[in-house]
């Protein structure tokens, strides 16, 4: 083992450097084989014996030559804190011999990061301490018990700008006394009872503290200055030990230093105060510092008049030193009810209960009682004796602060503030109670005892500085021959009991929007009746106050930064502070409103510029259509709005009182199917500002036009059928129109009246209004046939329908014309027609559908959706062609161009014939 620690122990010494050591074992061997074996000068390690145990040395030194390279990468240095500057450290280059190793004609040292408590010398590697001093404290402030404190740097090592090898260098950092032991509190405290018992100890929490580490921390306690009352027992917990008895009454606190020393060299002390409070035990009685006293009273002495004021003395504290007086057994009742005694306080006064028989001397025997102890004993002997002739003499004591008689009194002093006190002497009672103060000042007398002999000079009222601050108070007492008067100066000193008062509460303003920035608002004063700095006012915003609005500290001019607009915010309310610059300071609020005043610079806003309206026509007159919409966020006049009709449009009329659009006449939607027009709203500002919108009214169609039969033309009409007619064909035909739309328009044609050889022989299409032959014509069949037709449309609610008679004569010629007139001219009988429901699908039985129930709802569907087209392009249609009249549009586009049928008239047939 020892030749094993041995072993590295030389290795270290070799630096870990294979050919370096190798070197170093020739130079050194030689030495040893020569007999030279003094190992502990070669390798400094001390080790004697026999020379084949020095071989045995020598070969274990030649095995350690064969550690790897690379233990030789780090290295360890020791160097104490606060070293000056330039203290080598360590030399890496001779620490690592490098230089043998490698061969390279310039070697340079790097430090990975620069420290700057350490510097290496790049061309020696030498290792040094700089003007920064090194701080074991501050560089390890918190270390495991044990462990040193140490700094690692990682140093590169260059050949030729080109790295080489990497060394780990480790600073232990040595630790100096450098810091004293200190106390955390510099005064402390500990109460020892006056009882406590010689020995006894008393332990105390207060510890020091020292930053340095090991024998250079704190290693003890002492006291000094402890006059060998206390001592102290240094120990994990430091106790003071009572030497000597203590007596609260000959002293009741020590005043000890108390040290703590480190193990340093030169050590380091710490000191704090340590005060040794003597708690009070109940070990005294009361005594008298006499036993006797002799006084002399005069015979007119006034009632209530102190005799003497008794002092007993127990030097205990507290409830350990409270004393009762009484009288003792043997006092005659005469005397106590003579003189009276405070049991409390000692004090005996002169009861004026005396007469003639009055005995001149009185022997008071008093005792003064304390807890647990016999009573302390003092004999008075009062003598009443008859005085000579005294003037009245009065005499002041200063209460208050007073310099020069002149007493300084605080304007907020309470009331019954005493100031002064006022003894009066008057042996021979000449004053008789004539005792007052002049004037009208805010003071008054206050009896102090009762006897009347002194008097307290008390406030009587508020006083305030800004009111008056000085006042002179005499004094006068009266007696029988002089008047006797005492004068008193009061000087009262100001104090900040004045807020500041605004001028006006709230300030109300209103201001014009559109503003300039920077404008100026108001000026806000506020007065405090104070002096001096209590006086001086300084204005400040509130928190709820917007960051657009300022106020300049002293003078209280209140500004804008920006530019107001009502119509975002019309109205401003905040706090403003007036605070003086008394101790406290006092402050005062306000209230500011800012009314934003309105300017006409918004124009008029219809809620959409294309308002859209359907009406039914005949919809009544002045009857509402729809509203519209329109805002101005201005205010008053700049927001009243007027809506009107621009181009003069005479079937409508704006009703500005409720915003709606009226129309002003019956609308006809055969004459037109819409109306378009514009509206202007103008507000009420100066100048006004305007808006327009476009309006756009749709008439919608109701079922107010029954059918108009065309053809034929009258009921006189007649058309010949020829008997050669066949089964089936078309006979006749009805023209009709109906100048509604939609499903108003939509007609059916049924027979409800007939007449004839054989009435049931024509039929009719109810959709087309075709009258067809039904069955075969036979010469019983020939004659005058008179066909009531119902033209009807299905218009809702109501359908509407015309009457027309349709002639029908059968026969190959017309041979009596007038026979023919007169048929057509008398009345006619029909015969009994049954009558069957509107047939409500005329147009699907032209086109063969089945008119069952289900379909219904579908063929209503399909002239709906029919409808909505026809109209949508009766809009556009109408958009691009000029209007004409309606009633002609329609004759020209339903009655037929070509008629084949020749309906006969009377006019006609008298121009045929």
């Amino acid at each position: 083992i020892k030749s094993r620690n041995f072993c590295y122990t030389a290795a270290l010494t070799l630096s870990y450097t294979a050919e370096a050591s190798t070197l170093f074992l020739i130079s050194r061997l030689k030495f040893l084989l020569v007999g030279t074996m003094d190992l502990k000068s070669i390798f400094c390690v001390d080790f004697t014996g026999s020379v084949l145990q020095r071989y045995t040395c020598i070969l274990l030194i030649l095995s350690c030559h064969k550690i790897p390279r690379s233990l030789a990468k780090e290295l360890e240095y020791n160097v104490q804190e606060n070293e000056d500057d330039g203290v080598l450290i360590g030399n890496i280059a001779n620490d690592i011999n490098l230089a043998m190793d490698v061969e390279c004609d310039l070697l340079a040292y790097k430090l990975m990061k620069e420290m700057e408590y350490v510097m290496l010398k790049s061309e020696s590697g030498e290792l040094y301490t700089t003007k920064q001093r090194i701080d074991r404290e501050t560089l390890c402030p918190i270390e495991i018990h044990g462990s040193p404190c140490s700094q690692e740097v990682d140093v590169i090592i260059l050949c030729a700008n080109q790295y080489l090898q990497m060394v780990k260098v480790k600073i232990i950092i040595l630790d100096v006394n450098d810091n004293a032991p200190h106390f955390e509190e510099e005064v402390m405290e500990l109460a020892i009872p006056e009882n406590a018992a010689v020995g006894t100890s008393y332990p105390i929490d207060y510890f020091a503290t020292d930053n340095d580490d090991g024998k250079n921390s704190i290693q003890k306690y002492y006291l000094d200055s402890s006059q060998n009352v206390f001592g102290l027992k240094n120990g994990e917990t430091p106790s003071i030990v009572v030497l000597q008895s203590l007596d609260r009454e000959i002293k009741d606190m020590y005043e000890i230093k108390i040290i703590a020393m480190d193990g340093g060299t030169p050590p380091l002390t710490g000191t704090a105060t340590l005060l040794i409070n003597v708690q009070d035990v109940n070990d005294n009685c009361p005594l008298f510092n006499t036993t006797e006293f002799v006084f002399q009273i005069p015979e007119n002495m006034s009632a209530d008049s102190v005799v003497t004021q008794l002092h007993a003395i127990d030097a205990d504290l507290g409830l350990n030193a409270e004393i009762t007086y009484s009288y003792g057994t043997r006092v005659q009742d005469i005397s106590k009810k003579l003189f009276n005694l405070d049991s409390a306080t000692g004090l005996i006064t002169f009861s004026g209960n005396q007469s003639p028989a009055t005995q001149p001397e009185h022997k008071l025997t008093v005792l003064a009682n304390g807890p647990g102890c016999a009573p302390a004993i003092v004999q008075i002997t009062v003598v009443i004796i008859h005085n000579k002739n005294y003037d009245p003499k009065l005499e002041i004591s200063y209460i208050a602060n007073q310099v020069d008689g002149v007493i300084f009194l605080k304007e907020t002093a309470p009331v019954n503030t005493p100031i002064a006190l006022l003894e009066v002497s008057d042996p021979d009672h000449y004053l008789k109670g004539s005792l007052y103060i002049i004037g009208n000042v805010p003071f008054y007398l206050k009896p102090y005892e009762r006897a009347g002999k002194k008097h307290l000079i008390v406030t009587s009222q508020h006083l305030d500085y800004e009111l008056e601050n000085q006042y002179e108070i005499t004094i006068k007492a009266e007696d029988p021959h002089n008047i006797h008067e005492l004068t008193i100066l009061v000087q009262i000193t100001d104090e900040n009991d004045n807020t500041p008062q605004f001028h006006q509460s709230p300030f109300e303003i209103s201001v014009e929007e559109n503003n300039e920035p920077g404008a100026l608002l108001l000026k806000i004063f506020a007065a405090d009746a104070d002096s001096g700095q209590n006086g001086k006012v300084a204005y400040h915003l509130g928190p709820d106050a917007p960051t657009i609005f300022s106020i300049e500290q002293f003078t209280g001019i209140l500004t804008v930064s920006t530019t107001l607009d009502r119509e975002r915010e019309k109205l401003y309310t905040f706090t403003v502070y007036a605070i003086d610059h008394g101790t406290p300071p006092r402050r005062k609020s306000t209230i500011v409103i800012i009314h934003v005043l309105d300017q006409n610079d918004n124009v008029p806003s219809f809620l959409t510029n294309d308002y859209t309206f359907f009406i039914p026509e005949n919809f009544p007159s002045h009857g509402e259509i729809g509203v519209i919409n329109v805002t101005d966020l201005d205010a008053g006049l700049n927001g009243h709005i007027i809506v009107s009709i621009l181009n003069g449009s005479r079937d409508f009329l704006m009703d500005n009182t409720r915003g709606t659009l009226r129309c002003n006449s019956s609308v006809d939607r055969e004459r037109n199917t819409m109306h378009v027009f514009w509206v202007e709203a103008v507000d009420g500002g100066q100048p006004s500002l305007s808006a327009i919108a476009k309006i756009t009214v749709f008439v919608l169609d109701i079922n107010d036009n029954a059918p108009i039969v065309l053809l034929p033309q009258s009921n006189a009409s007649w058309l010949l059928v020829p008997p050669n007619t066949p089964q089936g064909a078309s006979v006749a035909e009805i023209y009709a129109v109906d100048y509604d739309t939609g499903i108003n328009a939509v007609m059916t044609f049924n027979i409800v009246g007939r007449n004839g050889p054989a009435p049931h022989i024509f039929g009719i299409n109810a959709a087309t209004g075709n009258i067809t032959l039904q069955e075969k014509l036979l010469h019983k069949d020939y004659g005058l046939y008179q066909l009531l037709v119902k033209v009807s449309d299905l218009g809702q609610p109501q359908p509407l329908h015309s009457m027309i008679m349709v002639n029908l004569f059968v026969n190959e010629t017309v041979s009596n014309k007038s026979y023919l007139e007169a048929l057509l001219h008398s009345q006619t009988v029909f015969a009994e027609e049954k009558q069957t429901e509107p047939n409500p699908c005329p147009l699907l039985q032209t086109l063969d559908f089945p008119c069952s129930p289900p379909v219904i709802p579908i063929a209503v569907a399909m002239i709906v959706v029919s409808v909505i087209f026809l109209t949508i392009a009766l809009y556009m249609l109408l958009s691009m062609r000029k209007k004409t009249k309606r009633k002609e549009l329609y004759k020209d586009a339903q009655i037929p161009l070509k008629i084949n049928l020749d309906y006969y008239t009377k006019d006609w047939n008298d121009a045929q014939l």
